[in-house]
């Protein structure tokens, strides 16, 4: 079972818990469109543990390795963020070895230099923002599996058909993409 949300307004904005948790991110302090997103992440990381029933306090959205809660190990955990927008996909363990998300603007440009850089010889024909957004997914959930010591390349993974693999590894998943304009959300997932 996954649950994925993304959210356009944080939920109890005035709560101060909420400054709480930027601030022990964020001790130096940080430029207010990425804290914005920061808080915006972890609100939708919230309210999807609340779609599981899971009641989490706001100071307890620390995330371990980028994909583990503290108190709720159990679960498989990515967050996104871009302009005026978070997103949080969230997966049982037993199920999934790990997920990642992207949410980005459909109107971000992505240079072709980009996409010739980041393609892999047998990716599907995607619009670019598309293919960037789940490129960045299934980074994600690569990366989150805890396998890999450096970056995996983007060009090494082939998006195809409703599934990706990772060439060197031979790594392989599902995906998901939805247009919910004004944004693209890309999710990645590995089964366990």
């Amino acid at each position: 079972m996954t649950k994925w949300i993304i959210s356009e307004t944080l939920r109890d904005p005035q709560d101060p818990d909420w400054e709480k948790l930027a601030v022990s991110f964020f001790p130096d302090g940080v430029h207010p469109q990425r804290k914005k997103g920061f808080l915006l992440s972890r609100s939708s990381l919230r309210d999807c543990l609340g779609l599981l029933k899971v009641n989490c306090p706001i100071l307890s959205l620390h995330l371990l390795n980028h994909t583990l809660l503290k108190e709720w190990p159990q679960y498989t955990i990515s967050l996104s963020h871009t302009i005026n927008c978070g997103a949080a996909l969230i997966a049982e363990r037993k199920f999934f070895r790990s997920v990642g998300i992207d949410v980005e603007h459909e109107e971000r440009i992505v240079n072709q230099s980009v996409i010739e850089r980041i393609s892999h010889s047998s990716d599907l024909n995607l619009r670019n923002i598309e293919l960037w957004c789940l490129k960045e997914a299934v980074f994600k959930s690569l990366m989150n599996t805890g396998v890999f010591e450096k970056p995996v390349d983007f060009s090494t993974i082939c998006i195809e058909t409703n599934s990706w693999t990772h060439s060197p590894s031979n790594i392989s998943g599902k995906w998901e993409l939805d247009n919910l304009k004004p944004f693209v959300v890309a999710r990645s997932f590995l089964e366990s």
